[in-house]
């Protein structure tokens, strides 16, 4: 018979739902929810763990050590977002000119046109002259710096890599935009086009991406560096208290740019009636300009807030005042109040709540308060800088220089000593609280302090009156302290075998612990001597006289054979 078909070799009959590969999946019990969502924090955990682990690896990934590595990484890390800014204004430009049908000759001049807007520098054309550009393409072209140098060095960066990176930052664009003034200049022996003044376009090529450098280096890197050089870190912090107070500066100032333009919005339709013969296109093109000088806007807005003044050639605007001559037709010009209310003071309330509010919770003292002042005009006199300039036919357009930045000072310093003030008050009167007592609590408090002294004297007196001990030089003595190691660390060995031993008697069964029990009393009951019962003796001796018997006649029987 074979074993296919004997029935002892036939396995167990399967179901007939499991028969021919088919196989059903057993129903499961539905699993409670974990009441601490171990799944749930276990994924974070690993999350947070990988992301832990990638950082370390990033930090310990050794930077290049020679010149010409570390130069190329950093200009690598420089010029991509000027090369990428010089590329999408080449693609705007070339898809433009195919568009409109103009001359491709153009193109060059174009690029080097937009490359100047970019980076703020002033441009000219039909003996035009503007400076007074439109600021958000500068600083998207800032933000995206600033990330490409906080992605360089987040990890790990040393001081040549900043000096390198510092030089990459600004070498970059300096080049481009000299390549750029030479395509102008050579552009203006043909068009009707200028190259601009080559120091002013460099002084705001350099001041734009420095400041891009000094944002993406960060508050921490700052503080590694105030630290390695011995500077005060709390200069840092006081420059982080102003760059705080400018920040909610310029939230109050969109806010009331917004609500302005809003309240002047008919305005808007009086000012494009008197250019009838712009044409649709045209309307959104001064749309997408007045988009473009929206930073203009609130950084102007800002410092009319503080109490300066925003002018358009012989116009000028600020809280007490306001005559505006004929303005450009751009629909953002529509914000501008022709004449200024009274009750348009009541809006210095911006700039003392943002003070007020960055300086409380830091509570700073008057050195803080010093820093912060000269930050915050620093700052803000960059950015009124970047912002102003001329426009054309109008001249000069812009907030006031030195008295924005001078008036923002101001109500810094005014705000931050005041609060240095009041709580360094605070300090004083709590301390003077805490250390004046009554006269009860200072009699109360003399038997103690009489004790005390009293002890201390004591045990003073009997120091000194202790032979001076010459100094060990007994090699033994070096030879105890490792004994003495030793014995502590026998000490645990034994600790840890009474332990692993207890252990093991709780696993082992009753009847083994209860030998293993008896035999340890046995043998101290005859170490200590306990009598045994008679018969347990008569046993004993024979037993030994069985043993001897066999050794004693030994001899004989040899004889014998």
């Amino acid at each position: 018979m074979n074993k296919n078909t004997s029935p002892q070799s036939r396995s167990t009959p399967r179901p007939r739902s499991q028969a021919r590969g088919r196989t059903v999946r057993a129903e499961r019990t539905p699993r409670a929810p974990h009441p601490s969502g171990s799944r749930q924090s276990s994924g974070s955990a690993q999350r947070v763990a990988r992301k832990a682990g990638s950082k370390a690896k990033a930090r310990r990934t050794p930077a290049p050590l020679t010149k010409t590595g570390r130069i190329r990484r950093m200009l690598i890390t420089a010029a991509v977002p000027n090369v990428v800014i010089v590329l999408i204004i080449m693609a705007i430009a070339l898809g433009g000119l195919m568009l409109t049908g103009s001359p491709m000759a153009w193109w060059y001049t174009i690029v080097a046109e937009t490359w100047m807007v970019f980076n703020l520098a002033p441009v000219s054309a039909a003996d035009v002259h503007i400076s007074f550009l439109p600021a958000l393409p500068a600083l998207i072209l800032a933000a995206v710096v600033a990330v490409r140098v906080r992605s360089a060095i987040k990890h790990k960066v040393s001081v040549k890599d900043l000096l390198t990176l510092l030089t990459c930052v600004l070498g970059v664009p300096v080049v481009f935009t000299i390549i750029a003034w030479l395509m102008l200049w050579d552009a203006g022996k043909v068009y009707d086009v200028s190259p601009p003044n080559l120091a002013q376009a460099l002084l705001r090529v350099i001041v734009l991406h420095l400041a891009a450098m000094a944002g993406g280096m960060g508050t921490r890197l700052w503080r590694a560096l105030a630290k390695r050089y011995g500077v005060p870190r709390q200069i840092i912090d006081a420059a982080q208290i102003a760059l705080r107070y400018l920040g909610y500066l310029a939230i109050g100032a969109a806010i009331v740019f917004a609500v302005v333009f809003v309240l002047n919005i008919s305005r808007q339709g009086e000012m494009m009636d008197e250019y009838p013969t712009v044409s649709g296109l045209g309307v959104a093109g001064l749309v997408l300009m007045s988009l473009l000088y929206i930073p203009n806007a609130i950084v102007s807005t800002a410092a009319v807030l503080v109490g300066a003044e925003f002018s358009v050639g012989e116009g000028s605007v600020s809280l007490f005042s306001a005559h505006l001559v004929p303005l450009p037709p751009l629909p953002i010009t529509g914000g501008i109040p022709a004449s200024m209310p009274g009750w348009a003071v009541a809006l210095m309330i911006v700039p003392l709540g943002a003070a007020i509010y960055s300086v409380y919770k830091k509570r700073p003292n008057f050195q803080d308060a010093l820093v912060a002042t000269v930050a915050s005009a620093v700052v803000m006199l960059i950015a009124c800088y970047l912002v102003s300039g001329e426009l054309g036919y109008y001249g000069v357009t812009g907030p006031k220089l030195w008295t924005a930045a001078g008036l923002t000072a101001l109500w810094m310093a005014v705000v931050g000593s005041a609060v240095a003030a009041g709580f360094a008050f605070v300090a004083w009167r709590t301390a003077r609280m805490e250390t004046g007592a009554s006269p009860d609590d200072e009699h109360a408090d003399t038997p103690a302090v009489d004790a005390a002294a009293t002890d201390a004297a004591t045990d003073t007196a009997e120091d000194s009156a202790e032979p001076e001990r010459e100094p060990i030089t007994d090699p033994e003595v070096v030879d105890a302290e490792v004994v003495e190691d030793q014995v502590v660390e026998d000490q645990e060995a034994e600790e840890e075998g009474a332990a692993t031993k207890a252990n093991a008697e709780e696993d082992s069964p009753a009847e083994d612990v209860a030998k293993r029990q008896e035999e340890p009393e046995e043998a101290e009951g005859e170490k200590r001597g306990v009598a045994k019962p008679v018969s347990q003796q008569l046993k004993d001796q024979m037993g030994e006289k069985e043993q001897d018997s066999p050794s004693e006649n030994s001899p004989e029987e040899g004889e014998r054979g």
